[in-house]
């Protein structure tokens, strides 16, 4: 495959660098663009693009990639060919409504649980079927706390998919920092900046393993435009 169109659904903090995601603009599915590094993290000079922006939320972008590169716990990866990336339209056009409509998840059990984790082991017999996952949360609260390991704040999102909530940490650089900046405790999307009566997407991914666990995360926060809500 020498390049693919992607509607851009992520562009989340990976270690220092980045780890983008998108659903194929033709309707074929997520892809997790990675790199040689150990982890498939994304450094600038992969992902820039040709104005020196970096991709943006429901971007179409066209990257080149080598081929398929899926590990246990996340079969969407494929390797970057080392070329350019291209933006092909900022934002997507809203005939792309129909593909991002089509792959939000309708299951409340997050990749095949309920919990914040999943235990990397697992998948030595059991391999992942999918580490990415759009979805329509409700009931939203923003979280900042103190984590005591790491002595400072840290952003999470607690919100409710039918009958089940969740709490799980905020990876997307644009809410990360403002959250964070914010008083301990609970917070409305208002806060941040997202008017309350906008419907709003989470893409939500497994991460790396870290000592035996990979961790549930909240990718981004897809603030749907007015002209698509009708189509969602």
């Amino acid at each position: 495959m020498p390049s693919v169109d992607l509607i851009c659904l992520a562009n989340s903090y990976k270690l220092d660098y980045r780890c983008i995601a998108g659903l194929r603009a033709d309707g074929g599915g997520w892809i997790r663009p990675v790199s040689e590094r150990e982890h498939g993290e994304l450094e600038p000079r992969h992902y820039r693009l040709p104005d020196r922006s970096e991709p943006r939320l429901l971007d179409i972008i066209r990257v080149g990639l080598l081929g398929p590169q899926p590990l246990l716990h996340q079969p969407e990866n494929w390797l970057i060919d080392g070329s350019g990336w291209d933006l092909v339209d900022r934002p997507a056009p809203q005939e792309h409504a129909v593909v991002v409509a089509a792959s939000i998840c309708q299951n409340p059990v997050l990749f095949g649980n309920t919990g914040k984790s999943l235990e990397e082991a697992r998948f030595q017999q059991y391999p992942a079927r999918e580490s990415l996952a759009l979805v329509q949360p409700n009931d939203i609260r923003w979280r900042t706390e103190f984590n005591a390991y790491k002595q400072r704040n840290q952003a999470r999102v607690i919100f409710r998919l039918e009958h089940l909530y969740y709490d799980l940490p905020l990876t997307d650089p644009f809410y990360v920092g403002p959250l964070k900046r914010l008083a301990e405790g609970d917070h409305r999307s208002s806060e941040l900046g997202i008017p309350e009566d906008r419907k709003v997407l989470f893409t939500l991914s497994v991460g790396e393993p870290l000592n035996g666990i990979c961790y549930k995360l909240v990718a981004a926060v897809v603030v749907v435009p007015p002209a698509w809500e009708p189509l969602l």
